[in-house]
């Protein structure tokens, strides 16, 4: 079993510093009236924030190009108490990268360079891959270029540490194979976006922080907004970021990135509602340049991705929406447009938990009620305890076994006494209890397992865990279990060429480990020559000659696959 513990916006803003509207004195029905209670309705989204010490959200709510309501909520400064106010500078993280296109795409206007080029023309460092790279395919993270935040943990970096645009581009440039040829799918790659700014840089020969501040940020009067290409420069007014810890208290995260691009902008919703007006007015750009950032990305057999240029196209309870979240340390950022009601919900929050996204949309939903479809139907909650009850013991046989939500991510089920125990992956174990012959519960939180029927062979082919009003599914799988001495065959010491990175495999009983700069992890057993782990790796696959020669491993994640380590003698 485990716990549901992360969370992953809208837009909404003011373009001049207007004092706050007072509450209407007249009768419900005049527009004043009205008008505060949509602002209460938006404040009440963030009434987990205004309860005193804590950090929190900035909100901004645009509509026709007017910031309409903007407010702080909770502490840019726990240590100090400084609260957080309209005003206040944000990390946003990945919200950076429509930026950082729109520098592209003014180069691009100029022939200045061309989007179809070959990287390498800007880049000619990056690995000839014998397949041409296009500056296209990095602004629809379609280059199949391994990720460089994984890339970066692979190698044993904190993401805490002081991370510069060289130490970024050491990596990628020994890079010699690709997650996918270019084209072929969409990964979200924040390298794309690194080598993107790298691109600004040599073909303006500005830095990316110069190029934007006086091509875009100036003209629009964004005069708090800036790329933070070093981790150290003083920044007025600026929120850090904390993540909370049990119990209800909090602890400051560092977040020393000295790269920009994929990431680092800082900005605050009043500068943020300057730019989203910009893709009404099209003062900086043009129109056609600004329709072109919003045209979806291809892949090369024809299928249309979501994603277009820094820019998500999607829509939102049957209405358009262009949108960009971001997540780096404690901040969580989001931008969120309807572009047919020319109206935005920009919610900036140095909370870890905070889910920017879905606070954006609460918003959204108070100011267009009456536009948006009807909310889809809740789904049904397990807040109140299933009763637990008597079944037949000889049912739960079928159910033990090994469950896999995605690969290095397993439920195990095993048979304790009378009770069922559930693990999952790098987890506590508990021991969960009958609500059916088929539903059974942890006493400790809110869950619900519910095995599928029992096949042919009398086991059940998967599990669906409701947690917090969400179905997460897991199938089961037949896991090798290696003893001790055919663990043998995977010791020994691993290098790879592309991290410059030593990794030491180890047996201890019959376990199996994998040592990487700064950490250890254990490995599960999942597959032929295939275990399972924990983060900074998902899998991590044995190359092998005969049952006790094993030459290679690769090791995945999310956003790198098969990145290959050699077996070598110290």
């Amino acid at each position: 079993m485990f716990r549901n513990n992360h969370q992953t916006g809208g837009l909404l803003l003011v373009l001049c510093a207007a004092p706050p509207i007072a509450l209407a004195q007249g009768s419900p029905s005049t527009p004043e009236a009205v008008t505060t209670t949509l602002e209460q309705k938006a404040d009440g989204v963030f009434a987990a924030w205004s309860k005193g010490g804590t950090p929190g959200c900035a909100l901004g709510v645009v509509r026709d190009g007017k910031l309409i309501h903007s407010r702080g909520f909770g502490l840019a400064d726990v240590e100090h108490e400084v609260p957080i106010s309209p005003a206040t500078v944000f990390h946003v993280a990945s919200v950076s990268k429509q930026f950082t296109a729109m520098a592209i795409y003014l180069l691009a206007q100029e022939n200045r360079l061309s989007l179809d080029d070959d990287v390498r023309k800007h880049l000619p460092e990056l690995h000839d891959f014998g397949k041409v790279i296009t500056i296209r395919h990095l602004l629809h993270h379609t280059s199949g270029l391994r990720d460089q935040w994984d890339l970066l943990s692979l190698a044993g970096w904190r993401l805490e540490d002081v991370i510069t645009e060289q130490d970024i581009l050491d990596l990628i440039w020994r890079q010699e194979e690709l997650n996918f040829e270019p084209g072929r799918q969409h990964l979200y790659s924040n390298t794309g976006y690194t080598l993107l700014g790298v691109i600004v840089k040599r073909v303006s020969g500005k830095s990316l922080r110069e190029f934007a501040d006086a091509r875009m940020f100036k003209p629009l009067g964004m005069s708090h907004t800036h790329f933070q290409e070093n981790y150290w420069y003083l920044v007025k007014d600026r929120a850090f970021s904390y993540l909370p810890q049990p119990g209800g208290s909090y602890r400051g995260i560092a977040l020393s990135y000295s790269n920009a691009g994929a990431t680092s902008l800082f900005t605050t919703v009043e500068d943020l509602a300057r730019w989203d007006e910009n893709f009404y007015t099209g003062q900086v750009g043009g129109n056609d340049l600004l329709a072109q950032m919003q045209v979806k990305g291809v892949l090369n057999d024809g299928e249309q991705v979501s994603y277009a240029s820094g820019l998500v196209l999607g829509e939102y309870r049957g209405v358009k929406t262009v949108d960009h979240a971001g997540g780096d340390a404690g901040f969580r950022t989001e931008i969120l447009r309807f572009p047919d009601q020319h109206f935005s919900v920009i919610t900036l929050c140095n909370a870890g938990e905070a889910n920017a996204v879905r606070l954006a949309q609460n918003v959204a939903d108070a100011y267009l009620e009456g536009t948006l479809a009807a909310a889809p139907a809740e789904p049904a909650r397990t807040d109140a305890k299933p009763k637990e009850v008597k079944i037949n013991p000889d049912v739960l046989h079928a159910y033990v076994g090994d469950y896999q939500f995605r690969p290095g991510f397993i439920l195990t089920v095993s048979r304790t006494g009378p009770n069922l125990t559930t693990q999952a992956t790098g987890q506590p174990m508990f021991t969960v209890f009958p609500a059916s012959e088929r539903s059974f519960f942890p006493k400790e939180f809110e869950a619900l397992l519910t095995f599928d029927p029992p096949g042919k062979d009398k086991k059940s082919p998967a599990v669906t865990i409701r947690q917090g009003g969400r179905d997460l599914r897991a199938t089961r799988i037949e896991r090798v279990r290696p003893t001790a001495q055919q663990l043998q065959a995977y010791s020994g010491t691993y290098f790879s060429d592309e991290l410059n990175t030593l990794y030491f495999v180890t047996v201890r009983g019959e376990s199996l480990f994998l040592r990487y700069p700064r950490g250890e992890l254990g490995l599960q057993p999942l597959l032929k020559d295939e275990f399972g782990t924990m983060y900074p790796v998902n899998t991590v696959k044995f190359t092998c000659a005969a049952a006790d020669k094993c030459a290679e491993l690769s090791v995945t994640t999310g956003r790198v696959g098969h990145l290959r380590f050699r077996k070598v003698s110290l």
